[in-house]
């Protein structure tokens, strides 16, 4: 029997399982999330391969149409590291910057750091930090 999808509330970071990586969002409610995109992937693909920024955009879209196939769940992880910001709050940063494009970088500006920085004012990527750490 396949499990439900998780139940989102407004406020709460959403990881997407995709093949290598992961993929964040906020939830701003009603089935919807905020996240970047981008409209540029060959350009922004060969920028990324030489560490170089290139624009992101951040859109507003339905929660199920970001994960398509993918499995989804609610990771609010740094919770205990980091007190969130007011909920509200959160939704409203996030909902303010859809449309505008901004600088993505893998190591210094990703989904992940964009999706942290809503939520707690601390841009923050485990995933990154796993990838470059020296062990």
């Amino acid at each position: 029997m396949i499990a439900p999808p998780p139940r989102t509330k407004p406020g709460d970071l959403i990881e997407f399982q995709r093949m290598g990586y992961q993929h964040w969002a906020i939830s701003v409610g009603k089935g919807h999330v905020v996240h970047f995109t981008f409209p540029e992937l060959q350009e922004g693909l060969n920028n990324m391969l030489h560490g170089e920024f290139f624009k992101a955009k951040v859109q507003k879209e339905r929660l199920r149409n970001v994960a398509g196939a993918s499995s989804y769940a609610v990771n609010n992880k740094l919770d205990k590291k980091h007190p969130p910001l007011p909920l509200p709050h959160v939704v409203k940063r996030a909902e303010h910057l859809v449309g505008k494009n901004m600088d993505y970088n893998l190591v210094m500006s990703n989904c992940e750091h964009f999706a942290t920085m809503m939520r707690y004012d601390i841009a923050e990527s485990e995933q990154v930090s796993l990838v470059s750490s020296p062990d």
